[in-house]
């Protein structure tokens, strides 16, 4: 299983690595040039693998990587690698590399996988290369300059690869902390591979949204904790690029999901692996910076749609806000504070799971029970006259929603099914009168910006408030509800 850790920095900033102290002269330079073979019908990538032959020094190397998982920028994939005679794939040799590897041997075993296979993409890059011992670990550390081509269409490739040799993953964590003392980085979650297949696929920043969490009906919490939290940081982090280089406000959305059922997570989890102060602070900052943005993306394309006559220059306004905060949010992802909330959450997890005892099972059982009755609890108190009593409830539907989902694998189907549909709807009744509220104050800030256009968002203001009065959230049902929600019986 390899495992490291892949960094992305300026080209400006490559003088900075090959300066700092924690390096010596470089180990070796190589210059590696990499074709990535595949068929028409993309059967590796389909099945999660990637297949290329690269020349190093003077011989071809085959190398298939498989399977495997990534979090908060580490990667851990299956590696199997042999010397082949030709800068074409071998397949015999690879299947006796797999072994008795069932997973990987059928998917190679594909009718005429052999003769459909096709080179689709080059890497070429200059590769500076250095072995580090950092408390214990070594570590390989390797600067990559160069492009992927594809049909003779370049991306520029200039990343960091740290890569464990020997140790403890989470030192590859701290040794990247120490570069970001004096080197702007960014974590990549993707690797030169699935950028190659993005140039095949010409496909954009589509939105990426939470995956369904598989657990075993006999998880412990050390195995829970690490498959939640990574599933939570891959929402997260597969919306950064989207993010920072696109306009679509659902990856922004989707992003923002993912903090949420981050802090979620840990509020879950706090009880037995309490979140340090400073990197729930770090969280939390995040969660506002990324809000912000996406209560203006609300506004323009929801909630002013649901004023009559809404004027082109108040629309004019919040599309400008808007992008404001939109390029604000891409800022937050692209410093260095957020790659260093990154690499110390990954680091923390890393650390704390092997801490943890006890089955998921129970832990879910017992916490959703709780978060069950603060529910109703909440549903009972709510009052029309209360705009936060609504708010709160619909805060309490989320969290145990998200719990559910976090451990539905443990449960039975349709009882699953059930709760969160109902919770879900809970949420969005809920929500659109929230939407009012925090139109309310984003139009009263545009105000305070523009007073020269005071009729047009007076208007809007009033609008929206009568709208609210006249067609208040139906409480009442949404308490029968949730008073008729009976949890879903665990499986066994």
């Amino acid at each position: 299983m390899e495992v490291e850790l892949k960094l992305l920095l300026a080209p400006e900033d490559n003088s900075k690595l090959l300066q700092h102290p924690l390096l010596d002269a470089p180990a070796r330079v190589q210059q590696l040039n990499a074709r990535y073979f595949d068929t028409p019908d993309l059967h590796l990538l389909r099945h999660g693998a990637g297949l290329r032959v690269r020349k190093e020094d003077g011989e071809w190397i085959q190398t298939m990587k498989a399977g495997g998982s990534v979090q908060s920028g580490l990667h851990s994939r299956n590696e199997w690698e042999c010397v082949v005679d030709r800068s074409w794939p071998r397949l015999g040799k690879l299947r006796k590399l797999v072994g008795d590897d069932e997973q990987w041997l059928s998917m190679l075993d594909a009718p005429d996988l052999k003769d459909r296979l096709e080179p689709l993409f080059l890497v070429d890059v200059e590769r500076q290369l250095w072995n580090v011992e950092s408390d214990g670990n070594r570590i390989e550390v390797a600067l990559d300059i160069g492009h992927i081509e594809r049909k003779g269409h370049k991306v520029a490739v200039n990343e960091i690869e740290l890569e464990l040799k020997d140790g403890d993953p989470a030192g590859l964590y701290a040794f990247a902390l120490q570069l970001l003392e004096d080197i702007p980085l960014r974590i990549s979650n993707i690797n030169k591979a699935q950028r190659g297949y993005m140039m095949v696929r010409a496909t954009g920043h589509a939105p990426y949204r939470a995956q369904a969490l598989e657990l075993e009906l006999d998880a412990n919490m050390s195995d829970a904790l690490p498959a939640v939290l990574g599933n939570c940081l891959e929402h997260i982090q597969r919306n950064e690029v989207a993010v920072v280089e696109g306009h679509d406000p659902e990856t922004l959305h989707q992003m923002r999901i993912g903090v949420r059922r981050l802090r979620s997570a840990l509020k879950l989890f706090a009880p037995i692996a309490p979140c340090p102060p400073a990197l729930q602070e770090d969280i939390n900052w995040l969660g506002a910076e990324l809000g912000a943005a996406r209560d203006w993306d609300v506004l323009l394309s929801s909630t002013l749609a649901r004023v009559d006559s809404a004027h082109m220059e108040l629309q004019a306004l919040a599309l400008q806000a808007a992008h404001a905060k939109r390029r604000e949010a891409a800022q937050a992802l692209l410093s260095p504070r957020y790659t260093r909330l990154m690499l110390t959450l990954g680091s923390w997890m890393l650390q704390t799971a092997p801490l943890l005892n006890g089955a998921a099972a129970q832990f879910s059982r017992q916490h959703l029970q709780h978060l069950h009755k603060s529910l109703v609890k909440r549903a009972n108190r709510m009052h029309e006259d209360d705009p936060s009593s609504a708010h709160r409830t619909r805060i309490a539907a989320k969290r145990a929603r998200y719990a559910l989902e976090f451990f539905h694998s443990l449960y039975r189907e349709k009882g699953t099914h059930k709760y969160l549909k109902t919770l879900a709807a809970t949420q969005e009744e809920l929500g659109k009168h929230n939407d009012l509220v925090v139109a309310d104050r984003l139009l009263q800030e545009l105000l305070l910006q523009h007073p020269d256009s005071a009729g047009v968002i007076q208007f809007a203001r009033g609008y929206l408030q009568a709208q609210q009065a006249t067609r208040p959230a139906g409480l009442d049902p949404i308490r029968k509800h949730l008073h008729a929600l009976r949890l879903p019986h665990a499986r066994h």
